[in-house]
């Protein structure tokens, strides 16, 4: 979870019902996020090619930004306007002051997980005693395995933390370690499969670790409160775009195939299977403030967080459709 790497996307949005100028879009992601292209282009792009943007009067053109750490710098500083990121990059961010909000739930829940082989055995946290665990390296890994030990009764300090930064899945199928935090259900356990690898995923709310937006839309504050029915519009044609891959999965794999010809048809039609049901909400695009308000008591006690930020001065729900029946 936030751990921006080596495909990151750039989109840059213009006023077409007025005077034109660039507005920088900035979506922070990597071939293990979960703003992978599977997740997160299935419905930007979606909403793109479906025409939701130009719709709303917005001129959409998504490219690579050139450093994937700066997504929320950039946003804060008003060199972009938007940015996608993850919930604890916003709360880590609001912790230092940086004043970036989120606007939108992209993903509503966690797809961050423990992965393991089948071979290993571990099929619950109890099973991770005594193992290696690999994770990413920053301190949400670490915290999620201390959590889910702790919960299942076992001491932390069983469990040997290996960082292999980025190297999950290699890490995880050379057996330099017997599990993995910080991958994904959607994404690397289909990779595995697409290799030949039976796995073994334990999904974290299921074991303790409080629910948290995986992926949000970011924007400065200032931005937000000088722009507002643009922050709307953008927001209500991703909108758009989340229904519209909720009703036509097919076609938003295809489109997503269309514009990154670079990957697996398979994966991707796995992956876009698992991850557009997802999408289903009762309100799409709502982040729950109880639940914010918990993962950041969760993160400052287990170290994630420095310390406690207000939670309605880092996400709001005022830019979405009223009614999602009308966008």
């Amino acid at each position: 979870m936030g751990n921006p790497t080596g495909r990151e996307w750039i989109c840059r949005a213009s006023r077409t019902s007025s005077n034109v100028y660039p507005e920088d879009f900035f979506s922070g992601a990597s071939s293990r996020s979960p703003c992978s292209p599977f997740s997160c282009w299935s419905r930007s792009r979606a909403a793109q090619a479906e025409g939701f943007f130009e719709d709303a009067g917005l001129e959409v053109e998504i490219q690579q930004p050139s450093d994937p750490t700066a997504v929320l710098q950039l946003v804060a500083a008003g060199q972009s306007e938007f940015g996608i990121s993850y919930e604890n990059e916003m709360t880590n961010a609001a912790a230092r002051d940086v004043p970036v909000r989120s606007v939108m739930a992209i993903m509503q829940e966690p797809l961050n997980s423990i992965i393991s082989l089948e071979e290993a055995g571990i099929t619950a946290p109890e099973d991770l005693a005594g193992k290696k665990v690999g994770y990413a390296g920053q301190s949400f890994g670490s915290a999620v395995l201390d959590t889910v030990l702790r919960e299942a009764g076992e001491d932390p300090s069983s469990v040997e933390k290996i960082n292999v930064g980025l190297d999950l899945r290699p890490a995880l199928t050379s057996e330099r370690v017997d599990a993995v935090v910080d991958a994904y259900w959607n994404i690397e356990a289909v990779e595995l499969a697409q290799e030949g690898f039976e796995t073994n995923v334990i999904r974290l709310p299921e074991v303790g670790v409080p629910n948290y937006n995986e992926l949000v839309v970011a924007t400065s504050g200032s931005y937000a409160e000088e722009n507002p029915d643009l922050v709307r519009r953008f927001v209500g044609a991703l909108v758009e775009g989340h229904r519209y891959a909720l009703e036509n999965p097919e076609a938003a794999r295809d489109a997503l195939l269309a514009a990154n010809e670079e990957l697996d048809p398979e994966v991707a039609e796995e992956t876009v299977g698992l991850t557009v049901p997802l999408f289903e909400a009762e309100r799409i695009g709502y982040q729950d403030p109880e639940e914010w308000s918990a993962y950041v008591d969760w993160a400052v006690e287990n170290g994630v967080l420095p310390g406690p930020v207000e939670v309605d001065e880092v996400m709001t729900n005022e830019y979405l459709p009223e009614s999602q029946e009308e966008t």
